[in-house]
């Protein structure tokens, strides 16, 4: 039996988490009963969201591994020993490693395995952002200098030449075996929800890591800017978690026109209940939101940044420039007076990613991949 890992931080709500567990999840019925998956977590996440998930894997026969029981942090000195252990017992054919953190414990991995000549896996990575170890460039040397000419994966064309500029910064050559796989998503169903949205208002909704790369600044400047002059006419519900918690849950307090929701599975399936999707991101992979979105049907406000740029039609006109208010403040007030044919743009959009992120694409793609290494 042939095993394949997919190596990830933690089972959480973003976009690299769900392509690995789709991956883990979909890959073997083309791979057939000779291949097995598993999905390997640096460090657990627990809450509603990893547990439902973790439940969906199971019920698929995926094992989930999760290397330290413990913070983040510490899992990150301690994640290679288990990790060296499992490959050494199990002989996985390939490790798939998903972004930064899990790149940095393979690399480690990797090291410990070669001096002491022992065996190791074949090497797939899948590029998932556009800004690489942006604030850990000694880390991100480390990391980088462990790899060679493995394959590499690029979920955009933005992201794969984020990897090309990051080995020429640590002045390493780049893979020779590298291409892109565009994330696919599934044209999501219409599940019941508990949103507390308002018919009598425009309702607004962000979903994604409350993380300053999301645009949290954008996002608390715009809920109070809307929120004061247009008041009671928009709701903005936000579903997600990170270190801006705290800023958004004292904002919910103060404003009436905003609701906090934790991490949501499969939320894309309810997207429906919404008349926009925000998304004032700095930068990002590729925008599975937004795609998702459009396949809901769902027009989506959306900033111009890289790996976003690629998920929406040219010429978008619910697109703006982060340093622009302005630009920004005028899209809400012509959703405000109606000037936008909501119809036309949800067919616009739809058409565009029907054709240019099929699920079934990235799930062959990857398989194919995996087929020659097998």
């Amino acid at each position: 039996m042939s095993k394949i890992y997919q190596l990830i931080s933690s089972i959480q709500l973003g976009g690299a988490e769900l392509v690995a567990v789709n991956l883990a999840s979909y890959c073997g019925e083309l791979l057939g009963d000779g291949v097995e998956f598993h999905l390997v977590e640096l460090y657990p996440t627990n809450n509603k969201y990893a547990l439902t998930k973790k439940e969906e894997l199971s019920s698929k026969n995926v094992r989930v591994i999760t290397l330290f029981n413990g913070p983040k942090r510490l899992s990150l000195l301690l994640a290679p020993i288990k990790l060296i252990r499992f490959i050494q017992k199990e002989k996985p054919f390939v490790i798939h490693s998903h972004t930064d953190l899990p790149d940095f414990v393979l690399s480690v991995t990797i090291r410990i395995l070669n001096f002491f000549k022992l065996y190791i896996p074949n090497v797939v990575r899948t590029i998932h952002n556009t800004q690489l170890w942006r604030s850990h460039h000694v880390m991100g040397k480390i990391t980088e200098s462990a790899y060679k000419d493995e394959i590499v994966v690029a979920v955009s064309s933005y992201s794969m030449e984020a990897y090309g500029q990051l080995r020429k910064k640590y002045k390493l050559q780049v893979s020779n075996d590298r291409q892109i796989i565009y994330n696919g998503c599934l044209v999501p169903s219409r599940n019941p929800h508990s949103f507390k949205t308002d018919k009598e208002k425009i309702n607004i909704a962000f979903c994604g890591r409350f993380e300053d790369y999301k645009g949290m600044e954008t996002l608390i400047s715009t809920i109070n800017f809307i929120s004061k002059n247009y008041p009671n006419r928009f709701l903005f519900h936000i579903i997600g978690d990170g270190t801006f918690r705290d800023q958004l849950e004292k904002l919910s307090h103060k404003i009436n026109d905003m609701i906090l929701y934790d991490p949501i599975p499969d939320v894309s399936n309810m997207f429906y209940a919404f008349d926009y999707i925000f998304m004032p991101s700095h930068f990002e992979g590729l925008g599975l939101i937004s795609v998702e979105a459009s396949l809901a049907k769902v027009p989506v406000i959306a900033s111009f940044a890289p790996g976003l740029d690629e998920t929406l039609p040219e010429n978008w006109p619910l697109r703006f420039h982060l340093k622009n208010n302005e630009e920004l403040y005028s899209i809400f007030e012509k959703i405000h007076n109606s000037e936008y044919n909501r119809e036309f743009l949800q067919e616009e959009a739809y058409s565009f990613v029907f054709k240019k992120f099929s699920f079934y694409n990235m799930i062959h793609s990857y398989s194919n991949l995996y087929k020659k290494m097998l």
